[in-house]
C-alpha cells in the first residue's frame, strides 16, 4: 500500500512537471520576437528581426554603436539618435508579423566588435515586458 502511494505521488509529480514545462515552452514561443545580426562589420550593420503572429503592440530597438561611429544612412530612418552616447533607437508601432531588417551604413568601418542591440516589447500573450539582447 505504501509503495502504491509512493508511485502515485511520483506519477503526480512527473505529471505536474510535464504541465509546468509545457506551459513554459508555450510562453517562450509566444514571446513573438527574435533577432540576429546578418552583418555587423565593415561599413554596414544589418539587424534582422522576426516578428511572429500574434505580434506585440510595439517593438523598441536600441543599437549601441562603437564610440565615434558616424552614421551615413539608416533604413528605415531611426526615431532617435544620440551621437554622444553612440545610441540609435527605432519605435515600431503595431508591427505586422514577418521579417523586418534595420540597415545602418557608416562613414568609416566599425571599430571593435561592432554594434549590439537591445529589443524591448511586451509579450502578446502574457503582457509581460521582455528584453532581448543581441550581441
Amino acid at each position: 500500500m505504501k509503495r502504491e502511494r509512493g508511485q502515485n505521488l511520483g506519477c503526480c509529480i512527473v505529471f505536474l512537471l510535464f504541465f509546468v514545462f509545457l506551459f513554459r515552452a508555450g510562453e517562450l514561443q509566444a514571446e513573438g520576437v527574435q533577432a540576429r545580426y546578418v552583418q555587423n562589420s565593415g561599413k554596414t550593420t544589418v539587424l534582422e528581426i522576426t516578428i511572429e503572429d500574434p505580434a506585440p503592440t510595439s517593438v523598441i530597438v536600441q543599437q549601441q554603436l562603437p564610440p565615434g561611429t558616424r552614421i551615413q544612412n539608416a533604413v528605415p530612418a531611426y526615431t532617435k539618435y544620440n551621437p554622444g552616447k553612440a545610441e540609435v533607437k527605432w519605435l515600431f508601432k503595431r508591427p505586422n508579423p514577418g521579417v523586418r531588417t534595420i540597415s545602418l551604413h557608416y562613414a568609416a568601418p566599425l571599430s571593435g566588435k561592432g554594434a549590439s542591440a537591445v529589443i524591448r516589447c511586451k509579450s502578446p500573450s502574457s503582457g509581460q515586458f521582455m528584453t532581448i539582447t543581441v550581441p
